[in-house]
């Protein structure tokens, strides 16, 4: 049956069987479907469905719990995240151990501290489900972890000479089982902590005594300390490594050494293959990026299934590699923009911005060798700021406009960033495509210029422009005085006075200038507009100042004569001069009332 899905920005490698919306609006006509479908073609399916969908297409399946056994512990962990935990209830019932046991190594811990509150959130969240789940997870839990979150939860004490100090109880919830053992509750939300233990004590007795023993009698630290060592073996095994390990996913790769070293296709046949992989990370991919035309072009499944792997690996290096906590989908989300936009610009640079290259080093490479490709292209664009800054800091302050000044502390942040100006804020976000890196290449190449032009041709310093600062009026705030102004004082005072100098100008001046630089208007309702031959005699006379113009100069100096002309038009072809005019309301002019 062909598919009549939505047309969707992400990449999909297989679109579903039926339309998406009949998994809500004709739920039964997807239920025959999945039912003529094996296991693994159904658990298959749920991997290709939209994130939103997946909790509503598994609860379809009449062989749910079969199929979620096929899904992998990332997948199931990163579907839950997406859904909401409260909300995803539906799926966590039907996880089995190693899926429940993956979500609680990474959600219970942040770096070696063990979180009692994220633990206990969890165990309400168990306790919600259909069937006793939580006495399904308690039992094949790892027994030091057992203890450890018992310590963190309860205080155990029992009526005998060696254990009946109960110091510190007499505000706590109390509990007992059978009139020997006292049961303290550490915290106010007891009451999923007492579930289990009456399920336990029910079910499992000769557990449940001998978990209190050891809560009893076993040290703190060395338990803790157990359960974190079973903790990192296990995750360890799911290729989530240690720090001092987990660093190296940033070492400098030049995009040329891949072309030159390209590794056999038969190199990726060994190790251990996976049916299922998961597919969340790379389902994020814009089909409109380079990565995206590139994956979309590759044909080999068994390739397929390894990037989807490779991807994973690669995200959990970072996410260990930037500190981040797995349990947040934020932080999460971050990871994996950042992960498929260094992708891109390596996979881009290498192929030389041709898809089908792409989609031979695809083939070919490791996913770990395009990121550290496009990351250190990214690098590079932090080392030119660097060097920029730390030459020319206190001159670029009195350039810059404070979104400049944002943009560059971004840039030579430990993981450069872009500045995105939205409505609402500045927002910071990781280099996604090779078009960002070659564009702050060339505002950096552009703020340089700003630097050379204002030195040479303005005559400017940082002591005169601290001078003329505390001389002028306008700006009223002294940190809004930027490139744009000094540059239109300049032209003020040249169309005047036939002099390249940014110091204040007179108010009548300033009047004066505002007469000369506007064309008449035709009619009332024009818009008055910059005079050409005034702009193209400033513009001429700078270029005859020694300066070593070069092309991107002329080229840079003719984006800032436009910027003055947009600027002047904008602030100042509105200003009635018959009237009083309120400069403080203005930008683009030093003015000294």
């Amino acid at each position: 049956m062909p598919s009549t899905n939505k047309p969707t920005d992400n990449l999909t490698f297989n679109q579903l069987p039926f339309p998406e919306d009949w998994i809500s609006q004709n739920p039964r006509e997807v239920e025959k479907l999945l039912s003529e479908m094996t296991v693994e073609e159904q658990a298959r399916l749920i991997l290709q469905c939209p994130q939103d969908q997946k909790q509503n297409l598994l609860t379809l399946s009449s062989k749910a719990r079969q199929v979620v056994d096929l899904i992998p512990p990332e997948e199931i962990y990163h579907m839950i995240k997406v859904i909401g935990e409260e909300d995803a209830l539906p799926v966590l019932s039907l996880a089995n151990q190693d899926q429940l046991q993956f979500i609680f190594d990474l959600e219970w811990w942040i770096g070696d501290k063990f979180q009692p509150k994220r633990a206990l959130d969890w165990i309400d969240l168990l306790g919600k489900c259909d069937e006793p789940k939580i006495l399904e997870w308690f039992m094949t839990e790892e027994f030091d972890q057992k203890v450890m979150l018992m310590q963190a939860l309860i205080k155990v004490y029992k009526q005998d000479e060696m254990t009946d100090s109960y110091e510190g109880t007499e505000e706590l919830p109390h509990y007992t089982p059978d009139g020997v053992y006292d049961i303290f509750f550490k915290t106010e939300n007891f009451e999923p902590v007492k579930k289990l233990l009456t399920l336990l004590v029910a079910s499992q007795p000769s557990v449940f005594y001998s978990l209190l023993e050891a809560v009893i009698w076993y040290s703190l630290t060395p338990t803790v300390e157990k359960a974190y060592q079973w903790r990192m073996s296990r995750i360890s095994e799911k290729g989530i490594p240690d720090y001092d390990e987990a660093v190296g996913v940033y070492s400098h790769i030049d995009a040329e050494s891949i072309k030159l070293q390209v590794p056999d296709a038969g190199d990726f046949l060994e190790g251990e293959v996976y049916q299922l992989p998961p597919q969340y990370l790379l389902a994020q991919a814009d089909a409109s990026t380079f990565l995206g035309q590139s994956v979309a072009q590759v044909q080999d499944q068994s390739r397929l299934d390894a990037i989807h792997w490779e991807l994973v690996c690669l995200a959990n290096k970072v996410i260990v590699a930037d500190k981040e906590d797995p349990a947040n989908l934020e932080c999460r989300e971050k990871v994996i923009r950042k992960v498929l936009g260094y992708i891109n610009i390596g996979l881009d640079l290498a192929s030389e911005g041709d898809p089908a290259k792409g989609r031979n080093l695809l083939e070919r490479t490791w996913m770990q060798v395009l990121f550290q490709a496009g990351h250190h292209r990214v690098t590079s664009v932090k080392w030119k700021a660097e060097t920029l800054l730390k030459e020319q800091g206190g001159f670029l302050n009195l350039l810059f406009t404070s979104a400049e000044k944002e943009q560059m502390a971004a840039l030579v942040y430990r993981f450069p960033q872009i500045n995105d100006l939205t409505k609402e804020s500045l927002k910071a976000r990781d280099f996604a495509a090779l078009e960002d890196v070659r564009g702050m290449e060339s505002l950096l190449g552009l703020w340089a210029f700003m630097v050379r032009f204002s030195k040479h041709c303005l005559d400017l310093t940082e002591r005169s422009m601290n001078q003329y600062l505390e001389e002028s009026d306008i700006p009223e705030i002294k940190s809004n005085m930027d490139f744009i102004t000094w540059t239109t004082t300049a032209l003020a005072r040249f169309s005047l006075f036939k002099e390249i100098l940014c110091q204040p100008l007179l108010e009548v001046a300033a009047q004066s200038f505002l007469e000369l630089i506007f064309l008449p208007k035709v009619f009332n309702e024009d818009n008055k507009v910059c005079n050409e031959d005034l702009i193209e005699a400033f513009q001429n006379r700078l270029l005859q100042i020694p300066m070593a113009w070069t092309g991107e100069d002329r080229k840079f100096l003719k984006q800032v004569i436009h910027q003055c002309v947009q600027n002047l038009e904008t602030q100042f072809s509105r200003i009635d001069l018959k009237q009083p005019v309120e400069w403080k309301f203005t930008h683009g002019l030093c003015i000294k009332l």
